[in-house]
């Protein structure tokens, strides 16, 4: 057993490095080196999903501590994400306090309010447009990486997060924002800045922010945004599940008969054993989905699981449109 936690380490460490390494080679390529189209449209599809997989595969157990047993290699890891644009201390609030705890949970779960242009539970306020959100919120999905980008700056000023009360950063988590966000404009636009037209510049950071919006929303939306788990509503009285229950009723695997899938999104795919276990590294999840599929059949505690990726987006898409339906015919609709 000693044996294979050593082995699953070391596999999460190469993975990890490997990831910063192609991150950093395909920046210096775009900004340096890229002397035609092909090879900056080639190195920035490169540089944003190897951005991508630093968010999934180490930022992620960073923040929640469970990259290392040490805190200090957790931090460090943990402030990557605000290399590539989000603020760690307010992404912490939003998702190991909020999310974990409150998950669709309305005006709890910050990962549900979106905006009025989304409607993702009952209790969401009904527009006529909802009834086409099951088509056009695939390309809004491109915008939630730059969304993190101006939002964090929304809430330091503001005090609230999705119109919740949020403690602002003061000593060194604001020094970690500040210099998070320093770091992150001079990669973005003023190194870049030195060597290419503003136009070139801010095409390039649209395209790549996008690209990274769209792969990040898809993978966090089919965990939770299905038709296949519970989404409790004010209308029940706010009465829940116990805590462990909550999570395994509003949480969905998927894409669980992919290794690389598994391997290419941090574990996130297994993302009931992540809520129930989220400061152990996500390479232990698969055999956690194991023991924790035993012990719910053993307690007849009912669990969502999609082993295709393809059904899991249908099952996005299914639920986007039921909750399109203008409410006095979503009933009738289920």
């Amino acid at each position: 057993m000693g044996s294979r936690r050593t082995t699953d380490s070391i596999e999460m460490y190469v993975k990890s490095a490997g990831l910063l390494l192609v991150s950093a080679a395909s920046y210096y390529i775009l900004v340096f080196r890229a002397t035609n189209v092909p090879i900056a449209i080639g190195s920035a599809v490169i540089l944003a999903l190897a951005l991508v997989g630093i968010g999934f595969n180490v930022q992620h157990d960073g923040n929640h501590g469970g990259f290392s047993k040490f805190r200090w290699v957790n931090q460090a890891t943990g402030f990557t994400l605000d290399l590539i644009g989000a603020s760690s201390y307010y992404w912490k609030q939003k998702h190991n306090r909020n999310h974990h705890t409150y998950t669709n949970i309305h005006k709890e779960d910050a990962d549900i309010e979106v905006g009025w242009f989304a409607r993702m539970c009952d209790d969401h306020q009904w527009y006529w447009f909802h009834r086409y959100q099951q088509i056009y919120l695939w390309f809004l999905y491109s915008f939630v990486h730059l969304r993190y980008v101006y939002s964090d700056w929304l809430c330091l000023f503001s005090g609230t997060m999705c119109g919740q009360p949020m403690k602002r950063p003061a000593g060194a988590d604001l020094a970690t924002f500040l210099s998070g966000k320093a770091i992150y404009l001079c990669l973005a636009f003023v190194i870049p800045l030195t060597q290419h037209s503003l136009s070139s510049v801010l095409l390039g950071f649209l395209a790549i922010s996008m690209m990274m919006g769209i792969v990040f929303s898809i993978v966090f939306q089919l965990a939770h945004t299905v038709d296949t788990v519970q989404h409790p509503s004010d209308k029940d009285g706010g009465q829940h599940a116990e805590w462990v229950v909550h999570q395994i009723l509003t949480t969905s695997d998927f894409a669980t008969s992919s290794r690389f899938l598994s391997v290419a999104l941090g574990g996130l795919n297994f993302q009931r054993e992540h809520h129930l276990f989220p400061k152990i590294s996500h390479v232990h999840y698969p055999a956690l989905a194991r023991v924790v599929k035993q012990v719910c059949d053993e307690h007849n505690v009912k669990y969502a699981e999609t082993p295709k990726l393809l059904d899991a987006l249908r099952s996005h898409y299914r639920f986007l449109k039921l909750m399109g339906l203008k409410p006095d015919t979503i009933l009738d609709a289920r």
